[in-house]
């Protein structure tokens, strides 16, 4: 078996910082070249006319088999090998990387899909602009967090990434190229949030921005009880106003920092306060907020920039799975400016040479990477839940506002008007007697049904058809999808990109007609 600690230190870890450095200023080059050009509109339209150029072309060759983009498993941000897409129809939109357009009088930028978010921040910051939620790993891209959700300790404010989206531009399968927003094809524009691409080829999106303010005051309050972790949480997130971020990590069933946060400008800051966090050799983010279980409720200013990347060093808590090493004072020094690692890399290392999962095979198989939304008055249920079946941690705790009174009543939260804890579940069970992941992802599921929550569908899903569709509200899907032309021939449902049966069922149907 390979050693893939070894390979992540000697081979990956440099590569990653080349790879990542070249992949920013070829980005960074192309923005210039066609923002400040003024050319990046029209090129635009000729790369929407090559997607289109490739839909009809399904339409003539194509047929029978779904379609797909032609982004490679070892891109995406999920940990699962997508075999399936070996046997689709292909569709390439890595051109689809620009920004586009910005509005300061609307507070709108409008991007390609292949943007990534660590990309378009620092952009919009230039501008004396961000963006309302800002998911912390730099490499997601806008169209994967709205066709497959995200979330940020803002989005107990403004919702899901998705959310904060006024408008899309999508080519269908019959070769048009729509806008949906509130005011034109508005069930389509509430129908492709989470459709993980099942009813086109998103080719731009419209965000909201907001401005830019260069720290955010960050208050760390311990917790010693469970009972006392939930009521500062609830306390804290149900401020009518006043905390501009909120985020808890528990580092045990009993104990955990709840942190908040309020955006201020450079007068504001209280300079013996100050904490850049995001400088190489500082500690990795979690690790520096346990130290609050010690030193009590204290008070930091804190680069915004800095807060927006604050997981990425430390790939949460998972970067020791390859980098035991990394966290120490003098590697930090030393190599910090390494990091993060790309974990993309990795995961084509480990499809290539393995044929195994970038989490599959370590610690014998007692991974577990799964996000839940869970109604925050059964959130400490769950972290009871969580502690007997996996006995996992760091959690992670992140309010969101999914209750939206804009959303068509279909796709409302059947919990209600009730905040969402998205509890993040990232790490190695050491219990003994583990069931094994599949068995836990079971139960976790049925819990989360019986709560009226909603599962991550980045990572591995084992719901049945039926289960999937009492959770996630299909009918306005549904409606849309069968009212598109040649859709449901076209590709695949979310049920059949997300759920292994799902996969399996394509991958069985394409095998079927190969032969």
């Amino acid at each position: 078996m390979v050693n893939w600690a070894a390979v992540a230190t000697v081979f990956v870890l440099p590569v990653s910082f080349v790879w990542d450095l070249l992949s920013f200023w070829r980005l960074q080059l192309n923005f210039w070249w066609r923002f400040y050009l003024g050319a990046g509109r029209g090129n635009h339209v000729e790369r929407v006319r090559r997607v289109q150029k490739q839909v009809l072309a399904w339409k003539e060759d194509g047929r029978g088999r779904k379609m797909c983009s032609a982004r490679p498993s070892w891109m995406s941000i999920t940990p699962i090998t997508l075999g399936y897409k070996d046997r689709l129809y292909r569709v390439k939109l890595d051109e689809m990387v620009d920004i586009l357009k910005v509005d300061k009088q609307k507070m709108e930028v409008t991007v390609e899909p292949g943007v990534t978010i660590g990309f378009l921040n620092r952009m919009m910051v230039r501008y004396g602009m961000t963006l309302p939620v800002v998911p912390e790993l730099d490499v997601l891209t806008i169209g994967g967090l709205v066709a497959g959700g995200g979330l940020e300790s803002t989005s107990h404010k403004w919702g899901m990434f998705h959310h904060t989206c006024t408008q899309y531009e999508i080519v269908t399968a019959d070769g048009s190229c729509l806008i949906a927003s509130e005011e034109e094809n508005r069930d389509l524009y509430h129908a492709i949030p989470m459709s993980y691409g099942t009813l086109g080829f998103l080719t731009s999106v419209t965000v909201k921005i907001v401005p830019y303010h260069p720290y955010l005051r960050l208050t760390y309050r311990p917790c010693a009880s469970l009972k006392e972790s939930m009521e500062v949480l609830e306390k804290e997130t149900n401020k009518a106003s006043g905390n501009d971020s909120v985020e808890g990590i528990a580092f045990s069933k009993d104990t955990s920092v709840i942190m908040t946060g309020q955006f201020v400008d450079s007068g504001e800051v209280e300079k013996s306060k100050m904490n850049r966090i995001g400088l190489w050799y500082k500690p990795w983010f979690y690790q520096h907020v346990q130290t609050f279980l010690q030193k009590g409720e204290q008070v930091e200013y804190v680069p915004t920039l800095h807060f927006h990347q604050r997981h990425n060093k430390g790939c949460f808590w998972l970067a020791h799975l390859y980098l035991p090493w990394a966290d120490g004072f003098l590697a930090r020094l030393l190599t910090g400016w390494l990091l993060p690692l790309n974990n993309q890399l990795l995961k084509f290392l480990k499809e290539k040479f393995e044929k195994t999962q970038v989490f599959q095979d370590a610690q014998d198989d007692r991974g577990v990477i799964q996000d839940f939304m869970i109604p925050i008055h059964h959130l400490e249920k769950a972290v009871q839940l969580t502690d007997t079946i996996t006995g996992i941690y760091p959690l992670w705790m992140v309010p969101s506002r999914l209750y939206q009174p804009s959303l068509p009543l279909e796709i409302l939260p059947k919990a209600g008007d009730v905040i969402f804890i998205d509890l993040g579940v990232y790490g190695f069970s050491q219990i003994p007697n583990w069931p094994g992941p599949d068995k836990t992802l079971r139960k976790f599921e049925k819990f989360t049904l019986e709560h009226q929550g909603f599962q991550g569908l980045y990572a591995e899903t084992l719901l049945t058809l039926d289960e999937f569709c009492d959770m996630f509200p299909h009918q306005l899907y549904k409606r849309v999808k069968e009212s598109l032309p040649y859709c449901v021939e076209a590709f695949p449902n979310t049920y059949e990109k997300v759920s292994r049966v799902g996969r399996q069922q394509v991958s069985k149907t394409m095998e079927t007609m190969e032969t």
